[in-house]
């Protein structure tokens, strides 16, 4: 059964969307994000938003653009927007590996591709799992997190608002 659920704060992350999953009581509510990597670091988002996951595609560079658009790409006939995640959310740029995948999401009744290093996994976590408000360092897009989870001790993974910063991004 799939519902949507409201955490303080939480609502943020998509008020709309069917992000969690439950069994019928509290302690069953499972969070669901799609993992990606930038660098070094883990990103989370809410599974719901991906439509679909490709390999990139040749790139047609557009002028006249934000830096952080790659160009357009093209997907089964339709002219998508290619937007270099690294560049919006501040990282450094650099070369693309064959790990390097397309995550297609709408906004806006628009199709947009944001292009990431690598995909993880998709990670299912109990919401008591979810930790609000993290501190985080300077320099990440910090008004854009909406929380973070640690699947192990080893492993931290920062839940982005996705719909929020390709808005602002667009404006």
């Amino acid at each position: 059964m799939s519902n949507s659920i409201v955490i303080p704060d939480m609502a943020k992350l998509n008020a709309e969307s069917k992000n969690s999953v439950t069994d019928g009581k509290e302690s069953d509510v499972m969070l669901v994000f799609l993992g990606f990597t930038l660098g070094d670091e883990e990103f989370g988002v809410d599974l719901h938003l991906v439509k679909q996951i490709v390999i990139p595609p040749p790139v047609t560079w557009v002028p006249r653009v934000q830096p952080h658009i790659l160009g357009v790409i093209s997907i089964r006939g339709n002219v998508v927007t290619l937007i270099d995640t690294r560049r919006l959310m501040g990282f450094e740029v650099s070369e693309q590996h064959n790990s390097a995948r397309v995550l297609l999401v709408d906004v806006r009744d628009e199709r947009i591709g944001l292009l990431v290093d690598a995909i993880t996994q998709v990670r299912r976590v109990p919401v008591q799992a979810f930790e609000e408000s993290p501190d985080l360092d300077e320099g990440t897009m910090t008004d854009h997190v909406v929380g973070i989870i640690r699947p192990d001790k080893q492993t931290q993974v920062t839940i982005i608002d996705l719909k929020e910063i390709l808005l602002e991004a667009m404006r």
